[in-house]
């Protein structure tokens, strides 16, 4: 099995030509890693666009296609983005897109099971502990897109409803805190 440190002092060996060459080959061999080098090395708001759609497309895809809903894409994504930027905030914006189109999926086709829901809260959950870290700005955008959500989530079962009233409540109790 290779390791990382082989790989890595071969890398170390390459000069720039030849990692540049590599990185070529990498970046040509597919779409995921173009995009994952393309946040890295060309950050913009184009990159954090493509990453919303990839989540919203993998919670909620059009009901009339064949596509299934993916949580693991989804996620994947979310991963992905996070890894390649470094970007907190566009990191939440992904969650919070992810139980947005979580959301309204269950709400319009009711669609959703014990997993779905446990990964909704997952990125409830995720989006609470990163609150505190984010910009004035960004959390009162956060806050703003929860209360959306919180709306939607009361024409859902599972009790996600609660979930999303819970996370609202202890985030005002954390801002009073301030």
């Amino acid at each position: 099995r290779k390791t990382w440190s082989e790989v890595k002092a071969r890398l170390e060996a390459l000069d720039r030509k030849g990692l540049v060459s590599l990185l070529g080959d990498l970046y040509d061999a597919n779409v995921a890693n173009r995009r994952f080098l393309h946040s890295r090395l060309a950050p913009g708001s184009r990159a954090i666009e493509e990453y919303r759609r990839l989540v919203a497309d993998a919670i909620y895809p059009d009901p009339f296609s064949t596509r299934r809903v993916s949580v693991r894409d989804a996620a994947a994504a979310i991963v992905e983005y996070r890894r390649s930027t470094g970007d907190v905030s566009g990191t939440v914006d992904l969650m919070l897109t992810f139980v947005e189109a979580g959301t309204e999926q269950a709400a319009d086709l009711g669609y959703g099971d014990d997993a779905y829901f446990n990964a909704l809260q997952i990125r409830l959950d995720a989006v609470a502990k990163a609150f505190d870290t984010l910009p004035a700005e960004v959390r009162a955008n956060v806050r703003a897109r929860l209360g959306r959500i919180q709306v939607r989530a009361h024409n859902v079962g599972w009790g996600f409803g609660d979930a999303v009233d819970e996370l609202l409540h202890a985030l005002d109790g954390r801002a009073a805190e301030v």
